[in-house]
Order: structure tokens, then sequence, then C-alpha cells
């Protein structure tokens, strides 16, 4: 049930009309048997292990919050991460562990059959998986258990964000289902919220159909042949899949949103106009913020942070974004590019011990370090998309090739040209919050003219339908 077709519209419509249309005491049930139906959708079977592992965590939370030791404490603390990383660790990494095994005793000159293995990965299963090791490492610092197991089941199954994210913590949601179901009287209905969230809708769609499927069509071919793209085919489909990731994945985190203000709830931002950073610190501070924050909080402060001197603080670095890395899939690619993204955001640490405080305050200074920035980014997109280190090392070396090509690109390359164009121009406005000002100026005709619009333009200058990125991870 994808988000940009008209099965999911239907589907939303009819949960949005049950959910305000019912008493509030069927509003929560609704909706918890609505986000069962949207993932198993998918494939029923790993229903079972979504279920499973939800009653598990609640289970162990309530355990940790009764516990009179801090031993016992740390006991039921360890088995809850343990048991929720060793699953993720068997869907997401099994196949690639008894691959790389077998091909370490084959260069050993050892003999072994390597058992087959076929997994399929779980839909959602990294974002649901790090919910729930947040909740129970957040009720082992002292936050309060939730004491409804359906509330609880609500909290990590919410359809909007369930397969793709952003990374909800329990206190950004589940003092709203409270008030959904709980509280009197119930939060109303707010016309304004509700548009908000149409917005909102559309908005990704048009990310998602518009931009990303139509960029993915050069991207696709410069990574799949890179050395007939001649140097600025490479430079275009690199290009075109650092706005294709973000047409992608910032799409869906808006229908996301706008799904979840429909339905009355709000779902955290994931996305802050990342490739106008100016640093690579910056750049994780507004790409993928739901997970950077995860990473930050469950990862590197507990390895201790900066807080033990700029070496420990390079190491914990290189750790928590290298394990960031594998986070996205089971490939040394990934692990390439997150050890890549911690090389340079150490050296930034440097640089800004160094740099003079005078430079930031200068136009030209931020104008080169967000074109630096970019480019740099842009590098290492090129390892993430890549099928292998060797793809990866073809599309750089396309690059700096000399040879002017495209051979390898359609002949209308062009409109790649001017969607990226499009992306640019946005990128550039959303800085200024101009967009903002001029929507909230427009009378409610003349929105629904616009809206009207934007579901015409997903279907006129649609590209080729292509799964999310992020559905992978």
């Amino acid at each position: 049930m994808l988000f940009p077709t008209f099965t999911f519209v239907f589907f939303l419509i009819v949960v949005v009309v049950l959910r305000w249309a019912s008493p509030r005491r069927l509003v929560l049930p609704i909706l918890l048997a609505a986000s069962y139906v949207f993932y198993l959708s998918w494939g029923p079977i790993y229903g079972i292990l979504l279920a499973g592992s939800t009653v598990f965590t609640w289970f162990v939370a309530a355990r940790i919050a009764a516990a009179t030791s801090r031993g016992a404490r740390r006991l039921w603390l360890a088995l809850g991460v343990s048991v929720a990383l060793g699953t993720l660790a068997v869907f997401k990494y099994g196949v690639f562990a008894v691959t790389q095994t077998h091909a370490l005793l084959e260069v050993l000159g050892v003999d072994w059959d390597a058992p087959v293995v076929r997994i399929v990965l779980p839909l959602g299963v990294s974002f649901f998986l790090f919910q729930m090791i947040s909740y129970v490492v957040d009720v082992y610092r002292g936050h309060a258990p939730e004491r409804s197991l359906f509330r609880y089941a609500l909290y990590i199954t919410f359809f909007p964000q369930l397969v793709a994210g952003p990374i909800v913590r329990a206190d950004e949601l589940l003092p709203q289902l409270h008030a959904a179901g709980d509280e009197t009287p119930p939060p109303p209905f707010i016309p304004e919220r509700f548009a908000g969230g149409v917005d909102l809708l559309l908005r990704g769609f048009i990310k998602k159909v518009v931009i990303a499927d139509n960029l993915a069509q050069w991207s696709d071919a410069v990574f799949k042949d890179p050395l007939t793209a001649g140097s600025w085919g490479a430079v275009l489909g690199v290009l075109c899949y650092a706005g294709q990731i973000y047409g992608d994945f910032s799409g869906y985190t808006d229908m996301a949103r706008g799904a979840g203000k429909m339905l009355g709830f709000e779902l955290p931002d994931n996305f802050a106009l990342p490739y106008l950073a100016s640093s690579i610190t910056e750049f994780w501070r507004r790409w993928h913020m739901t997970l950077s924050r995860w990473l930050r909080d469950y990862l590197y402060i507990p390895l201790g942070g900066n807080r033990k001197g700029p070496v420990r603080r390079d190491v914990n670095l290189m750790i928590t974004m290298g394990l960031g890395g594998l986070w996205h899939g089971a490939n040394w690619t990934f692990l390439v590019w997150g050890v890549y993204h911690g090389a340079l955001l150490m050296l930034h640490k440097g640089w800004s011990s160094l740099r003079p405080a005078r430079l930031t305050g200068l136009l030209p200074y931020r104008a080169l370090t967000v074109v630096v920035t970019f480019a740099l980014v842009c590098l290492g997109w090129i390892v993430f998309r890549a099928q292998s280190l060797e793809q990866a090392g073809d599309v750089i070396g396309a690059m700096f090739a000399g040879a002017p090509g495209p051979e390898v690109l359609p002949k209308d390359a062009s409109h790649a040209i001017w969607f990226l164009g499009a992306l640019a121009v946005g990128h550039a406005l959303g800085a200024t919050h101009a967009p903002k000002r001029v929507w909230a100026a427009l009378p409610a005709p003349a929105r629904g003219l616009a809206w009207g619009g934007a579901i015409l333009a997903c279907y006129v200058f649609a590209g080729r339908p292509a799964d999310f990125i992020y559905f992978a991870f």
C-alpha cells in the first residue's frame, strides 16, 4: 500500500472519516486496527514479528520500572536491547554475515559450503526496532512506562510513520494518544491543522512522483553503466541521485506528517533544507534529523560523547557514524559511507577549533562552505547509491575521466536539469520562508485550486513509479 497511490488515498480517507466520526473510546482501536491493516498489506507473516517485539519490549520496560535494584534494572535493559538488536541483526545482517564468512574462508583455503539462507527483510524493521530500543532505554533513564499495552502498540505501529519514519520518541507521540483517547473533552477537529496536513501530503506527493521518480531515471542510467556516461553525464547522474534521495525521503516524511496532521497528531520533522548546510555537522542537524538525534542520544553520548577529550570524541564519532552507515543495510558501501561522514565530522571539529571567528559572519565564506559541503555530501552519495565499492569507483572515475559524454543518458536529459533546477529553486526559496507567507495569505478557494493543480501535476509530470529508497532499510 504505497503512499502516492489511489489505494492509499482511499485507505487514508476511510481512516480519517472513521477517526473523526467515531466516539472517543473507539479512536485508538480504529487507529491500531488501521495500522495493522496497513502493515499486513505488505506481508502478513511479518505482523507476527511486529506484534511479538511490541509485547516483548513493553513487558521489559514494565520490568525495568518495577525493579527495585540497579542490577535488576540493568539486566532487564540488557535483555531488551540485546533481543531487539539481535532481531535486527538476524533479519538485516544474517545473509551478509554468512556470505562474508564464506568469502573469508575461501581466501584462507578452507573448503566450506555456505548454507543457502533466504531471509526477506521485514518492511520498516529498522525503524520500529529503533523506536522500541529508545522506549526501553528512556524507561531505564527514569521516564514513566506506558501502562497500556494497547496504547504502546499504537505508538509503535502508527501507520503514517511505521515503515520509513520519522523515528518518533515515546514522549513525542504517547501524550497525544492519551489526549485523543482519555482526556475530557477530547482534542477538537481543527480545520487549519487538517488543511496543513493536506498541504504536507500533496507536497510530499510532488517531491516523490514528480521530482524523485523523474530524477531516478538518470541516476539509475548512470549507476547502471558509469563507464560510458562520460564525465558530465556522471556528474549529472550523481546530482540527480542527490535530488532523488532528498525528494524521495523528505517526500515520504511530508506525507507521513501530513497524514498524521489529518488524523489530529503531530509527528516530528525530519528535514530542514539540508543542502543549504554550511558544514557537515550542520548537514546532520538538517538531514534525517530523527535518526541523527537517535544516534546522538543512544549511541554517541553513552559512548562518552566529547566529554573525554578530542581523541576519544573522534573515536566515538567514527563508531557512531560507522554503525549509522551499517544501519542502512548490510553492505560494505554503507559502512564506508558512514566512516566517510565520520571522518568529515572529525575534520570539521578540527577546523572549527582553528578557524578565525570573523570568517563565519562573512557571506562569501558562508556561500563557499555551502558549496563545498554539498560537493562532499554528493561524493558520499556515490558510495551510498552504488551496489559495490567497485561500482562507486567506476562512477568517481567516470566523473574525472575527461570524456564529455553522455552516451548512456537518454536524449531528453535536459529534463533532468529542469527538475534539478526546480528542486534547487524550491530549496533556496524555502530558506526565505516566502512560500509559507504567500500560502498563508491565500484565501480558501485559491488554496483549493492550488491543491487541484498539485494533484494534476502529480499525474501529468509523474515519473516512472519507483519504490521509496528507505523501504530497503
